[in-house]
This record gives structure tokens, C-alpha cells and sequence, in this order.
């Protein structure tokens, strides 16, 4: 009898378990991602995405979800290889400029209570004198930084240090890093990390409230974000600081690896991309946007989210949204809106499909990361439809990022170095080759995607001038990438590579001389002129090669640092004028340099070297050390 109860029981659960599961499946199938996924195989498609990359993988955490739950959650690889730390859920990564979004999200706030008009003036907000290195009349509002319009050039100055003890306040750190203005307020999106920390200062100078401790308040404790910290050292959460150090950096890609340690590096303008913290909190706070408008945590009016999802910067000439207050609009197979970050060691993609309230978020422990970043979006979301029956641009040529378009001081060069994107025709019409970037394949009469070919597919929209001749590729990140006049470009670079060539030739002269005059001790009175003239080419070269390292390095600069170099750059350039002067009007110690073929050569190589050091120096302002 009990067997025959047994069997009974176990019958009955069999078919109440096998109903249960087939309920439950039938309900998971209904969904499906943007790409066509079904829910319940999202998981395993991830897993195969994974495991293709996983040699060029140190972590990834990955969430899929919707307002209520997460459809799909994968954590993957080492937080910390070298101690065989395994990631899971309470390991912390930066979210690099993610942390932009509770910028604008307090902004918001406060524009809800009408204490901040998104269309005033931001000097009305800010301490008198505040906004002292503007080159426009223009006012800047705050819209303007939402959109990256405010034609702030891109910071150089000591954006991070290296020691918690170097840490100072918001205020004086933006003081500290302010950038000239180089683009006419609201005409060229120039992605701005001082722009977006100068609206967190605002936040402060309109709450009365320390930012970090507004963010504390009204965003992180309303949602439960226990496993967050916004201060750049993660002092204001101590069980994320205590975690932090259990995550290294790594770069590694196609092969190439590098672990950068624990990689601390505490950014100053930290409301622009210092939050730390879990997967989890990111995926709860990204949770919130998905509600409808009357139940987001994040406003206590209904229509105040609709606001903030509504664009304010459209691409030109276009209905396409390209930014909505603060959060970058993405054309994928949905229109998407989010924020991407980087930091020197992790990288992180937030995205939102508001329509389908669904969303991702990718977080990993490597440098520049896009196979997860982005790849996966393309993945569950969809690439960008192509059309067809369009006629094809002309692409090809130079272009300069907006960003790294620095028409001030000694930084004009670096534009140049490195802020180009070089686009050259490909094997079929409408694809080019973009150097170091990929390949860009035009898809529609005013769209084009960048394709890096590890995951990175942006979109790119296509400007033209009044002519109809393109004038500019527009980043869905905040960037545009301008045409440049090919000629002057070529002009330019050739311009400075003279410079670079002549000064390498006048460091082989000067030690080929230098020797000389050590065994032949008698003629240094007729060598001493041109020894001279080759020394301060020399010197003032290698303080502008030095002067330039940082930022080509991915480093910033530091103002002792600048002042010092362009002080010796200045000086040496001051004694080549005088040796250039000397050799002109011709002392006596030159006469014999002067009746010698060989050395009359020697000698016009050494004075053309000069006078190219010193129309570099003027052109490139390599003496504004006020300017960077």
C-alpha cells in the first residue's frame, strides 16, 4: 500500500512539476530580443558569444533585463587573475562616464522643483567670475552641457592623481582644469568631461549640498544602492573601497595582455565618471528608467522622465534624435538610449529600450573594452537597418575629432597627431577604411556605421554643408569627426615632419661635432657658433617631443610639468634666434665655416634647422603654456 501511495505522489508531482515547467516556459517564450533571441536561449547565446572570446577575456559581468526582473544574468573570468579572484556578484567596477547620468538625473531633479531653468544662463547659478576663460558672449545653458554643446575644449590639466592625498575639492578642481572655449556655444558637439563636472558643481551651488552626498540622498539611498560610492578614492562607501582593490585592470585585446594592477587612479572632476560599484546596484538604478513615468524613483512628477527622454539635439538637417538631456540616443535595430564609460582601467555600456522596457548592462575589468561592450548590443538589439536606392557620398578624406580639436595652445599639434581619422575608399562602393578604427560601410542616404571589427559598431551621421558636400561624420557619442581641407592638412604635417627630421639630423651633427672638438681641442673657437646653434635645436626639440609624450601616452598633464618645458622651450628658442642672428651678420669665429664647402653646407643645414624650430615653435604654440 505504501508503494502504490508512493508511486501515486509521485505521479501526481511528476505531472504538477511537468505543468508548472511547461506554464513557465510557455510564458518565457512569448519574449524575445530585438535581434530575435527567445528569452530562454538568451543565456545560452551569451555563453557561445563568451566562449568564442573568452582567451581575450579577463571579466565580464553581463544583466539583460526588464522593469522587474533580469531575463539573462552572466558573470564571467578573474576580477583578479594574479590572486585567482573569480568575479561574481560583489565585485566592483567603474563606471567611468556612466557616472554622468546622475549628473543629469540631479539636474533634473532640481529643474522638477524649479530651482534650475535648463534655458538660463548657467552664470546665474554660479559664483561670480566662475566662468572666467570664455571666448564667445554667447550665454551657455544648461541644456548646452547636457548636449555637449558649450564649446569647452577638452581637458589636459591634472584630470586625475595618482595620490589620495592630491584629491581636492570639486571646485577648485574644476578652477584647477578649466579649458578654453573654442567652439561658438551650441554649434559643434565636443563631448566635455569639465562641462559635465561643471553642471554636477551647479547641483551643488543650487542644493546647498556637497555632490557626492546630494547623490547619496536622492538617488543611491531612494533605490537601495548600498554596493556605490561616487567619490573618486571610494571613501563615501567603505565596503566598495574595501572592494575595489580586489578588481585589477587589464588590456587585452586580440593577444596583446597586460594587467594594470589595481590601476587606482582618482579622477578630480569625479562627478564626471569616479562611480564604483556592483552589477547589481548599476542594473537597479538602470531598473528605474524602464517604470512608468508616475512610478520612476527618480522624479516625484509624472511627466518629468518623458522630459528627460525627450531629445534636445537632433542630428543636423534630421527628425533622428542624437541626444536626450544628457543620455546619447543609438540607432540600433531599436533606437536605444544610454551612456557608455571608460576609465585607464575598466569600461562599461549602459542602454535602454524604452519601447520593448528592456535593457542591458555590460561591466568588465579591461581597457577600452568593445567585444562585450557593444558587440552585445548589436547582439540582443540588432544592428542598424540598411537601405537601399540611395545615391553614395564621397567619404573619403581627413577628418578631425571635434574632441581632440585643440586651436590653443602647444595642443594644436596634438590635434593633429592624435585626433585624426584618415577615410579612404574600399574594394565596393560605400565602404571605406578608416585608419586604426575599422571600416566604415555607408548604409543609408545620411547614415553610416564605424565597425571596428572587435563588437565596436557606432553609428555615424553624415553633414553636409550648404554646398551638399559632406562636412562632417557625426558620432552617436558625442563627437564629430569634421572635414579637413586635405591640402592645408598635408601642408601642415609636412610643415612639422621638416621640423622633426632637421632636428634629427642636428642631434647627429651635434655629436659628430661634439667629438670632433673633444680630440681637436684647438679649433673649438671656429666650431663654437655652430655648436651652439646645434645645442638649443637640440634641447628646445626635446622638450617639445617631452611636452607632447603626455597626452599621446593617454596621461594628462600637470601645470609644473607644462610651465617648465615651455619656459625651456621659450629660452632655447631665445638663444636660437640670437646664434641665427650671429651667423647672419657674420662674427669672426664664422669666416672659415663661410669658405669651406663642406662646412658651408653644414653650416645652412644648421641654420635652416633653426629657423624651422622657430616658425614650429611660433605656429604651433609651443611657448602657451597659459593657453593648454
Amino acid at each position: 500500500m505504501k508503494k502504490i501511495i508512493a508511486s501515486g505522489m509521485a505521479l501526481l508531482l511528476f505531472l504538477l512539476s511537468g505543468t508548472t515547467t511547461a506554464s513557465a516556459a510557455a510564458a518565457e517564450n512569448m519574449g524575445e530580443t530585438p535581434s530575435g533571441i527567445a528569452y530562454t536561449k538568451l543565456e545560452e547565446e551569451i555563453d557561445k558569444y563568451i566562449d568564442v572570446r573568452k582567451d581575450t577575456t579577463s571579466s565580464v559581468s553581463i544583466a539583460y533585463f526588464n522593469e522587474t526582473e533580469n531575463i539573462a544574468s552572466v558573470i564571467y573570468g578573474d576580477a583578479n587573475t594574479a590572486e585567482n579572484i573569480k568575479a561574481d556578484e560583489e565585485t566592483v567596477y567603474e563606471w567611468g562616464s556612466i557616472s554622468k547620468v546622475l549628473v543629469w538625473i540631479s539636474v533634473m531633479q532640481l529643474y522638477e522643483q524649479g530651482k534650475i531653468d535648463l534655458d538660463e544662463d548657467i552664470g546665474n547659478y554660479l559664483p561670480d567670475g566662475f566662468l572666467s576663460n570664455l571666448s564667445y558672449d554667447e550665454p551657455i545653458t544648461m541644456t548646452h552641457l547636457m548636449n555637449h554643446t558649450a564649446g569647452f575644449q577638452e581637458t589636459t590639466w591634472d584630470v586625475e592623481v595618482l595620490d589620495k592625498k592630491d584629491i581636492i575639492s570639486l571646485r577648485d578642481a574644476l578652477l584647477a582644469t578649466a579649458p578654453p572655449q573654442i567652439y561658438k556655444v551650441g554649434t559643434t558637439v565636443s563631448y566635455s568631461n569639465w562641462g559635465a563636472a561643471l553642471a554636477a558643481y551647479i547641483v551643488e551651488c543650487v542644493s546647498g549640498m556637497d555632490y557626492a552626498e546630494y547623490v547619496r540622498q536622492n538617488i543611491f539611498e531612494p533605490l537601495g544602492m548600498n554596493q556605490t560610492s561616487i567619490l573618486p578614492d571610494c571613501s563615501d562607501n567603505e565596503w566598495v573601497e574595501s572592494r575595489r582593490d580586489l578588481t585589477n585592470a587589464y588590456y587585452n585585446v586580440q593577444g596583446e595582455y597586460e594587467d594594470y594592477g589595481t590601476c587606482r587612479r582618482y579622477i578630480l572632476l569625479y562627478p564626471a565618471g569616479a562611480a564604483t560599484g556592483t552589477m547589481s546596484d548599476l542594473v537597479r538604478f538602470a531598473k528605474a528608467f524602464l517604470t512608468d513615468s508616475k512610478d520612476c524613483p527618480f522624479f516625484t512628477k509624472a511627466d518629468t522622465l518623458d522630459k528627460m527622454f525627450s531629445p534636445t539635439l537632433y542630428y543636423d538637417g534630421t527628425d533622428t534624435p542624437r541626444i536626450c538631456h544628457g543620455l546619447f540616443s543609438q540607432e540600433y535595430g531599436v533606437r536605444l538610449i544610454g551612456h557608455a564609460g571608460n576609465t585607464t582601467g575598466f569600461s562599461a555600456n549602459l542602454v535602454l529600450d524604452r519601447e520593448n522596457r528592456t535593457g542591458l548592462v555590460v561591466m568588465t575589468n579591461e581597457v577600452g573594452e568593445t567585444t562585450y561592450n557593444y558587440g552585445l548590443v548589436s547582439l540582443i538589439f540588432g544592428d542598424c537597418k540598411t537601405e537601399t536606392g540611395f545615391t553614395y557620398d564621397d567619404l573619403s578624406g581627413i577628418y578631425c575629432n571635434s574632441r581632440a580639436n585643440y586651436s590653443k595652445s602647444f595642443m594644436k599639434l596634438y590635434s593633429m597627431i592624435s585626433g585624426l581619422l584618415p577615410v579612404t575608399k574600399g574594394k565596393t562602393e560605400g565602404s571605406y577604411q578608416a585608419a586604426m578604427v575599422g571600416s566604415i560601410t555607408q548604409i543609408s542616404e545620411n547614415a553610416c556605421i564605424m565597425d571596428d571589427g572587435n563588437g565596436l559598431k557606432t553609428y555615424l551621421h553624415i553633414k553636409r554643408d550648404s554646398n551638399g558636400n559632406v562636412a562632417a561624420l557625426q558620432h552617436m557619442t558625442g563627437m564629430d569627426f569634421q572635414k579637413e581641407n586635405t591640402a592645408v592638412f598635408v601642408i601642415k604635417i609636412i610643415f612639422f615632419f621638416l621640423f622633426v627630421l632637421s632636428s634629427f639630423w642636428t642631434l647627429l651633427m651635434l655629436i659628430v661635432h661634439g667629438i670632433t672638438l673633444h680630440k681637436h681641442k684647438q679649433i673649438w673657437s671656429k666650431k663654437l657658433y655652430q655648436l651652439l646653434a646645434e645645442l638649443f635645436v637640440v634641447l628646445a626639440s626635446i622638450m617639445i617631443y617631452w611636452l607632447m609624450l603626455p597626452p599621446l601616452m593617454g596621461g594628462s598633464f600637470t601645470k609644473t610639468q607644462v610651465v617648465l618645458k615651455c619656459v625651456l622651450i621659450i629660452l632655447c628658442t631665445l638663444m636660437e634666434i640670437v646664434m641665427l642672428l650671429i651667423g647672419w651678420f657674420g662674427v669672426k669665429n664664422t669666416e672659415n665655416i663661410k669658405n669651406n664647402m663642406r662646412q658651408k653646407i653644414g653650416f645652412t643645414v644648421t641654420k635652416a634647422s633653426g629657423i624651422l624650430l622657430i616658425a614650429n615653435v611660433l605656429y604651433w604654440h609651443f611657448y602657451q603654456f597659459w593657453g593648454c
